[in-house]
This record gives C-alpha cells, structure tokens and sequence, in this order.
C-alpha cells in the first residue's frame, strides 16, 4: 500500500469517527450554584456563668477570696450528677492607679441537660457570693453535629431543585454535579445571653426559657447541563 493511499484511508476513518464523537459528547453548559439549607433544633442543655469576684487592699487576699468560692462552686457543681463545671479566665489586676486595692475574678462555667437541677444551683452558688453573668440554653455537641448533617441535606436539596429549575429554563436537562463543596459544622455555641448588669446577684433563683435555635449549613457545586 503506497503512502498516499493510507493517508486517504487515515482520513476517511477520522471522518468516520469525528461525527460519533460529536454524538458521545454533545457541548455542555457550566452553572456555578450555592443554596443554604437551615434546621431548627431545640436546645438540650443550659448554660451558666457564674463570675467569682473579691477586691482587698492585698493582692494575695483577693486571691485566696477568690480560690475560695471557685472551690466550693466546683465542689457544689461536681455534687449533681450531669452538671460540668470548668473554672476559666482568672485574673488579678490593680483597682486604682495608686494600687490601694486589688481585684481578683475568675468564671465558674455550668452546662448541664437537667435544667432545673443547674438553675437551682446557680441560685444556691449566688447566695455564696458568686454573681450570675450569663444564663442561656443551648446546643450539644452532638445535637449540633446532627443538626448540621440535617441543614446540609436541605442544603443540597435546594441546590438540585435549583439545578432543575435552570435547566428546565433554558431547555436542557441536568447531566451530574462536580466540585460539590460543603461547609463545615461549626461547633461553637450560641453566646450566653447577659444579664441586664455586668454581673447579677438575685435573691430568687434564675429562670431561662429554651429557645429553638438555628443552625444552618451551605453548599456549592458546578452543575453540567446538556441539550
């Protein structure tokens, strides 16, 4: 066979083919889509913070002062069982320019399910000279993590009820996703809601109602249409 003739044959058969490529893959449109899909949850656990606070002309006093009630407060909380307790953001610090006094405070962080048995001991702890900061139901980490999971669905219903709407409006049809991209679960919770006063004493026991909170969840994707 000389060379000229294979090339003919070469060229016929790439003719051949080209066409059934064109069949295989017709041309595609690209759309850039995002939807938000949100839950709400009702919280399952209260939280509190109580602040332990004392002022003396000596900085060592207004520490002991201090130790003092955060140790009771922490023996008080370990007491009832499904409470945890954690002591956080201690500090010392001069009440004056002239150093005539001394302030010291840390916080007494309470979480637990049971909500009247934690209000009843926010009560109780007040009365020992700890203040009431913030008080404000919220969600666990596990009723958070499934919360999200369930916002992500919805999300990800939208983003197809989407899909569908655009190519129906252009009079195509959806091929698939690709790059589909979810957010993560944030597992920070909700910020306590303050008192009306920095810190609060009160002679009655708190109260706090449990709100249904929101939690939403976000994603993208390319969406490939075709004719």
């Amino acid at each position: 066979m000389t060379a000229s003739r294979s090339l003919a044959f070469a060229a016929i058969g790439l003719a051949a083919v080209q066409p059934a490529l064109a069949q295989v893959a017709p041309p595609t449109t690209v759309l850039h889509l995002s939807a938000t899909g949100s839950v709400q949850v009702a919280p399952d656990q209260l939280a509190a913070e109580l602040v332990a606070q004392s002022t003396s002309p000596s900085a060592a006093v207004a520490q002991r002062q201090v130790n003092t009630m955060m140790a009771n407060g922490m023996k008080a909380a370990q007491a009832i069982v499904g409470v945890d307790a954690r002591a956080v953001g201690y500090s010392v610090a001069s009440g004056d320019e002239k150093h005539a006094t001394w302030v010291a405070q840390q916080t007494l962080e309470l979480r637990g399910a049971d909500g009247p048995a934690l209000l009843d001991l926010a009560g109780k702890l007040q009365e020992r000279g700890l203040a009431l900061a913030s008080l404000d139901w919220q969600l666990s980490r596990p009723v958070r993590l499934k919360a999200h999971e369930e916002a992500t669905t919805a999300a990800l219903k939208e983003l197809q009820t989407q899909a569908a709407s655009a190519a129906a409006t252009l009079g195509m049809h959806v091929d698939h996703l690709q790059d589909v991209r979810m957010d993560e679960a944030s597992l920070r919770p909700r910020q306590l809601a303050p008192m009306l006063a920095a810190v609060s004493r009160m002679s009655t026991p708190p109260q706090a109602n449990a709100a249904p909170e929101e939690v939403t969840a976000q994603v993208s994707a390319d969406v490939l249409l075709r004719p």
